[in-house]
């Protein structure tokens, strides 16, 4: 039974590898990527994966349902960090977008790149936090290059920034005075397990 139940699986992988991913799954995989996402070799292509700790569990069983199309398996709690971790299918788009995010080993955002409100609210919801009034965003693991790309792409919904340095890297601090136009722009999105972040 167990040798039927993989060959499914891998029957199934290989149909989905030629669909056509739909504009709102590419905006999913591109938020997981500016959050908390990584995109890792499977087989000859490259897949998404995305991990929470199990508290917020609800968070990843939504990201889930908007990426179930492109996965095999639901999400699975990982006991040796207490986490709960769910992945797509490799998938020649995401190769794609492996290739354009990581062009140098290190993950970086590319110049062209555009947010939309809801890459926004998954960016937020993996890495923002609520400071004072106001949030901010960590993005320790972007280039001075990466973070003006942001910068500029919040811009375009109002929303003004300034960097600052929290004793590890760079944080993405969001002026008080853009925090309501932050917060209408991410409000339909947000969670109810990550509410807490906001003020």
């Amino acid at each position: 039974m167990g040798l039927e139940v993989e060959m499914s699986h891998t029957r199934e992988a290989n149909n989905l590898k030629s669909t056509k991913l739909f504009l709102f799954e590419r905006e999913v995989i591109l938020g997981c990527l500016i959050g908390d996402g990584s995109i890792m070799r499977s087989g000859q292509q490259y897949r998404l994966r995305i991990g929470h700790t199990v508290r917020h569990s609800d968070y990843v069983r939504w990201k889930y349902q908007l990426l179930k199309r492109i996965c095999i398996t639901a999400p699975q709690y990982i006991p040796t960090n207490s986490s709960i971790r769910v992945g797509t299918v490799g998938h020649p788009e995401l190769s794609i977008i492996r290739y354009q995010w990581y062009k140098n080993g290190t993950k970086n955002v590319p110049t062209d790149f555009q947010l939309t409100p809801l890459m926004v609210a998954i960016w937020f919801m993996d890495d923002g936090c609520k400071h004072g009034k106001t949030v901010d965003f960590s993005v320790h693991s972007f280039s001075a290059k990466s973070i003006n790309t942001l910068q500029k792409g919040l811009e375009r919904f109002g929303i003004a920034t300034t960097i600052n340095f929290d004793g590890k890297g760079s944080r993405l601090y969001v002026r008080q005075s853009s925090y309501l136009n932050f917060k209408e722009l991410v409000k339909p999105y947000m969670q109810s397990c990550m509410a807490y972040k906001l003020p």
